[in-house]
């Protein structure tokens, strides 16, 4: 066990919320001493995570003397942080080194951005390399899409008005697994796991691996449903990011049709072996769940 009894996180929204309640329940059963919570202002769920037992500290996320006062005596440092708040991580690693925090969990929770370069994952790369330079162990937990989340309007599934639109042919299998699951997995990982396994480790999870297409049938055979599914042809993605290189809609609707939205090449070597007893829900159960 790595002995981590204090822990802080940067960012309780859309994901962070589900790793706090899982690091708070552990500090129920007493296997977690502390949870602080940084933010930069009030939130609709702050009160309720307090009320559970976390500490709430309001930070500049640009100042490192303002993080540092915060971080005092904490263990592990979990950043959910996103979009333009990457960028803030920085002065929190600087923060967390200077006060002795023995790992940083950087806001990955998605696609395998080590070894990328540059574009939409640019800030990810450079701050393993931070990290690194600064000898402060990380740990990178690669989730794939959220598969309770993920299937809305915006992403082509607007299953209320009977409409699936898949971007490409929707073909590639794609890693997916529930915000739950994966604020069970990181809580159960940052306490349980060895030292050995979690420094500078890369730990790709997954609920289910399984196209969109395949998806959508499922989704239609289990619920009866009317659905029209249609296809957009792979290169109105392609000339979108010609466009704006910068569109992570398309970027990331182009690596689920091109097969780069896996966490690992075969289930075999995902990190899901190091807690056999996760048994995460399939992605399948997540969409039916959202819409039964």
């Amino acid at each position: 066990m790595s002995g981590f009894k204090t822990f802080a996180l940067a960012g309780a929204g859309n994901l962070g919320q589900f790793i706090a309640e899982e690091l708070l329940k552990l500090k129920a059963s007493g296997a977690v001493s502390s949870l602080l919570v940084l933010t930069r202002g009030s939130s609709g769920n702050l009160a309720s995570l307090e009320k559970q037992g976390a500490k709430i500290a309001t930070v500049d996320y640009s100042s490192v003397d303002s993080l540092t006062s915060a971080l005092s005596g904490v263990d592990v440092v979990i950043s959910t942080l996103g979009g333009a708040a990457l960028t803030t991580q920085g002065p929190l690693a600087d923060a967390a080194k200077k006060v002795g925090v023995k790992l940083f969990v950087p806001s990955e929770f998605g696609v395998v951005t080590k070894g990328r370069k540059g574009g939409l994952l640019g800030h990810k790369t450079d701050l393993h390399k931070k990290l690194e330079d600064i000898k402060l162990p990380y740990s990178l937990f690669y989730t794939g899409g959220f598969a309770d989340w993920i299937f809305v309007p915006h992403f082509g599934w607007n299953i209320a008005q009977g409409k699936i639109t898949i971007s490409g042919e929707g073909k590639s299998p794609v890693s997916w697994t529930t915000r739950r699951d994966i604020g069970r997995f990181v809580a159960h990982a940052v306490t349980s796991f060895s030292t050995d396994q979690l420094f500078f480790k890369e730990l790709p999870i997954e609920g289910s691996r399984k196209s969109l297409n395949d998806l959508a049938e499922g989704y239609i055979t289990k619920t009866g449903k009317k659905i029209q599914v249609s296809h957009l042809p792979r290169s109105t993605l392609e000339d979108a990011l010609k466009e704006n290189p910068n569109n992570f809609l398309a970027w990331l609707q182009l690596a689920w049709d091109t097969g780069d939205a896996l966490v690992a090449k075969t289930p075999e070597q995902t990190a899901n072996k190091l807690w056999p007893e996760w048994n995460p829900t399939p992605v399948l159960d997540a969409l039916i769940q959202a819409y039964p």
